[in-house]
């Protein structure tokens, strides 16, 4: 087998064990509502002893899994900055995707579209 295989096989294993502990801590969040604390150590008790992960790579897997749970429960927000003309972008509630169109000008300089600088500096 060669490494680039080996790799792949790898990265997938741990995709697999963090979609497994995802899971796990969806069925499971509504008995910790007030201690995420004890739901992590009860994740990574399920990736060690159902699902035979080594411990090492069982706390980092069920982390990366509450990040995504974290993400998947409160809302989140993007920017679309195809929408509008140069001076207008949407916000775009990710779970609902709801867009708001507002002009770039209300943005902070590090969230401006690249060429939105430029035509600002123009302006002034």
């Amino acid at each position: 087998m060669n490494t680039i295989t080996q790799i792949g096989d790898a990265q997938e294993y741990r995709s697999s064990m963090q979609l497994a502990a995802l899971h796990f801590l969806q069925r499971h969040q509504g008995e910790h509502l007030t201690d995420d604390g004890k739901l992590f150590e009860r994740g990574v008790q399920y990736l060690v002893n159902a699902m035979e992960v080594p411990a090492f790579m069982a706390d980092r897997l069920v982390h990366l899994a509450m990040s995504e749970l974290e993400c998947l429960t409160h809302p989140v927000i993007g920017i679309d900055y195809g929408t509008g003309d140069s001076s207008v972008v949407g916000l775009v509630h990710l779970l609902t995707g709801e867009t708001v169109l507002i002009p770039c000008r209300h943005l902070p300089a590090r969230l401006q579209p690249p060429a939105a600088p430029l035509a600002a500096a123009a302006t002034h």
